[in-house]
This record gives structure tokens, C-alpha cells and sequence, in this order.
């Protein structure tokens, strides 16, 4: 019954069909954390526990990460999420992207640790659900834009590589956002930290060493992370 989700369960819910409907296949429990917002995947453990109980989600014949399953009840619940709509027979996971509240968000290149940010000649405008990055309102044209990672420097906060990151234009961060920066001209995409005498740059692998902001450096914020899709095409 819609009346027994809390509204987080009900993201957790609307977020999962979103990805769905993007890679056709179930995410795992550290890409619905990272995607709703949550600090961990015990965090959403306990959210997932509690939609199986209720009868909304159910594991398959394994306890793989990978491994949940809808429901008749989850289905209805989103059966009934479109019901204003006109004549519709087929279900929301049938139906075509444009069915779900979505941006158009152009992938400009690829960012990677100690580069510059390659772009592209030719951005590739990707229509993504509005569910699949923070915040449900509309950004601003040209606020928002993509790129592919390159390396696994952040792979502890779930961002692997060949995966997009979604951007917000923007030069001021607060501190423990994930940032796409520039030092001293190298790109990188790190969790941005406050220091005594400045700031780091943390990565979330610990084969990476942090990099400090020092007195002098030619520092720039290019981008707040607000939303990441994995690229299962890349190679």
C-alpha cells in the first residue's frame, strides 16, 4: 500500500525503476547509496530490508549484489504513479525514457587524474532521468554537464571508470562535495576536504595519495558532482 513507504523507501523506489529503465538491469546497493544520497550501502541495506518486508522488493536465487527483484506490488505502485496518463496499457518499465522526468545533459569529454579535461569536438547530448542526479527541479540551460571517467582514483565512493559524472557548473564547493578541479593545469575529480592552511584533495582509493592545496598554487573548482550513470559500454 502507497500509504506504508516512507518517503525515502519511495525514492529508493523510484530511483531503482529510473535505473532500470537507463541500463536495463537491478544496481547494486552502493550505486542506489550513491544515487539517493545515502552514506553507505548498510545505510541502504536497511531501506532494502524494510521494501522486502513490506512486499516491494524480493531477492533472487542468489545474494548477489545484483540480485533483487520486483514485485506485483512494486509494480502496481508504479502502475498507479501513471495512472493520469491517457489510454497507457503498458507498464513504466515498457515505456520510452521520455515517459520519466529528464534533462538533456551533454557529455563534453572525459576527466582524468593529472590530465587536463579532454573535451569532446562534438558533445553528445544524453537524455538523463531526473532521478539519477541530485535534486528533482530543472537546472538552469547549460548548468549541468557530463564526463567520462578515466582511472579509479574515486572508486571507494562508487565512481568506477568508463562511468559519467554529472556535473554543476560552478567555482565555489563546500567542504567533503566531490569536485571536478584544476591544479596548476592538471584535472582531477576528488572529494574537496578543508585543511588548517587551505584545502586537499582527496581521492577514495587508497593507492592514491592526497593532494594538498599549497600557497601559490593555480587552484580552480570547474564543477560540483551532482549525479553519476554507469557506462556499462565502456571498455
Amino acid at each position: 500500500m502507497e500509504s506504508s513507504l516512507t518517503p525515502k523507501q519511495k525514492q529508493i523506489l523510484e530511483w531503482i525503476e529510473a535505473y532500470l529503465k537507463t541500463h536495463q538491469t537491478m544496481p547494486s546497493r552502493r550505486e542506489i547509496a550513491t544515487g539517493v544520497g545515502l552514506s553507505s550501502p548498510a545505510t541502504i541495506q536497511q531501506h532494502i530490508e524494510a521494501l522486502e518486508k513490506k512486499g516491494y522488493l524480493r531477492r533472487g536465487e542468489t545474494r548477489e549484489s545484483r540480485a533483487l527483484q520486483w514485485t506485483a506490488r512494486s509494480k502496481k505502485h508504479f502502475l498507479a504513479k501513471t495512472d493520469a496518463s491517457p489510454a497507457r496499457d503498458s507498464s513504466p518499465f515498457e515505456r520510452e525514457s521520455h515517459s520519466i522526468e529528464s534533462e538533456i545533459i551533454p557529455l563534453i569529454g572525459t576527466i582524468a587524474a593529472g590530465y587536463p579535461i579532454e573535451v569532446f569536438a562534438d558533445p553528445k547530448p544524453m537524455r538523463i532521468p531526473h532521478s539519477l542526479f541530485s535534486g528533482s527541479k530543472r537546472a538552469r540551460p547549460g548548468e549541468l554537464y557530463m564526463l567520462t571517467v578515466r582511472g579509479d582514483s574515486m572508486i571507494e565512493d562508487g565512481i568506477l571508470p568508463e562511468d559519467w559524472v554529472i556535473l554543476r557548473k560552478t567555482n565555489q564547493a563546500r567542504p567533503g562535495e566531490t569536485v571536478a578541479a584544476l591544479l596548476n593545469g592538471e584535472a582531477t575529480l576528488k572529494r574537496l576536504q578543508k585543511t588548517k592552511t587551505g584545502y586537499a584533495l582527496l581521492p577514495a582509493n587508497p593507492k592514491y595519495p592526497i593532494i594538498p592545496v599549497q600557497e601559490g598554487d593555480r587552484f580552480e573548482i570547474q564543477g560540483v558532482l551532482v549525479g553519476l550513470v554507469r557506462n556499462y559500454s565502456g571498455s
